[in-house]
């Protein structure tokens, strides 16, 4: 015959290995909900508290003993410690989902009532608007979507920042154009932070718009647009007769010109150097003029850079 003392210590075992399994899904994390799913009353809380099995994080939220403290642990802490439907969003959110710009610093969660507010950790913004279309999971945490971080970021930060993050989100896939527009206009209201600088935004993104592969890019294509050139052809792929030269940088095919942006990571070693000379002598002979320019040259000289460009240019129309 089982003694009852053992029972339940057998109980309380599988208990804590079902919550173990929770938190390891969870970055560690634990809410008094999840405690009563699992069968602890509110005298057990209190119990795993005084034995260390619990360590509070804020009222109903706990880490459970042993699991390590993490950024995305304080971040899904302060999502859960504000209530059903809040999630992390604005630089937080540009954070998670790894746009460039964004450490994890900071703490910010949106949710759909209540007014915002500084916190000791971070900001809470309260939202009108926070459908649940404009949300999603990733890594475990609730956070807004690309499109909609993407929306909120322009209102906070400075218009050159957003401009970047947008780039960044659809350079590398995270969010189309048509997804920021729809969020855009189910948000876009006068006098709403971010919608004039987000207007702006998407003016100038217009359909056919490529984003920015790389800073070098994108410092390069805004040196261009300042001279006055017109708006390159972004990674083209050129042939000969031969066959494939390769993917070109930047191409003013009216003027025959291939601008090629040479990073200090892809194009500093030998074999690099070889491979961009091969590929400039095949451009050449395929009848393109070839302007290689580095960072340097764009941000320490980069009048000349574009006199050079424009002498380009000159000769093709000449």
């Amino acid at each position: 015959m089982s003694h009852p003392s053992g029972e339940m210590s057998r109980m309380a075992d599988t208990r804590y290995r079902t919550l173990a399994a929770v938190a390891e899904r969870r970055h560690g994390i634990l809410t008094t909900a999840d405690l009563r799913t699992a069968g602890i009353l509110s005298s057990a809380e209190r119990r795993w508290i005084e034995l260390g099995r619990l360590v509070p994080l804020s009222r109903g939220v706990y880490r459970l003993a042993g699991a390590p403290v993490t950024p995305h642990q304080r971040l899904l802490g302060s999502v859960q410690f504000n209530g059903d439907g809040a999630v992390a969003s604005h630089r937080a959110a540009a954070w998670l989902w790894g746009l460039p710009g964004f450490g994890v610093g900071v703490i910010e969660v949106s949710k759909p009532r209540g007014r915002s507010q500084r916190r000791q950790d971070g900001w809470v913004h309260g939202s009108l608007v926070l459908p649940d279309h404009h949300t999603t999971d990733r890594l475990a945490i609730p956070v807004t979507t690309p499109a909609r971080t993407v929306f909120d970021l322009a209102g906070i930060v400075h218009p050159a920042r957003a401009e970047r993050a947008l780039d960044a989100a659809l350079a590398s896939g995270l969010v189309r154009r048509g997804e920021v527009q729809v969020v855009f206009a189910e948000l876009a209201r006068r006098g709403r932070r971010g919608t004039a600088t987000m207007r702006e935004l998407l003016d100038a993104r217009g359909e056919g718009y490529a984003a920015p592969n790389s800073e070098l890019e994108a410092l390069g294509r805004a040196v261009f647009a300042a001279a006055g050139l017109p708006e390159p052809a972004v990674e083209v792929d050129l042939g000969d007769g031969e066959g494939w030269i390769g993917r070109v940088d930047l191409l003013f095919r009216e003027y025959r010109l291939v601008v090629e942006l040479d990073s200090a990571i892809h194009h500093s070693a030998l074999v690099d150097r070889r491979a961009d000379t091969e590929r400039t002598h095949r451009l050449r002979a395929a009848g393109w003029r070839v302007k290689r320019v580095s960072w340097w040259d764009l941000v320490e000289r980069p009048d000349e850079i574009v006199a050079e460009v424009l002498a380009l240019c000159a000769l093709a129309a000449a």
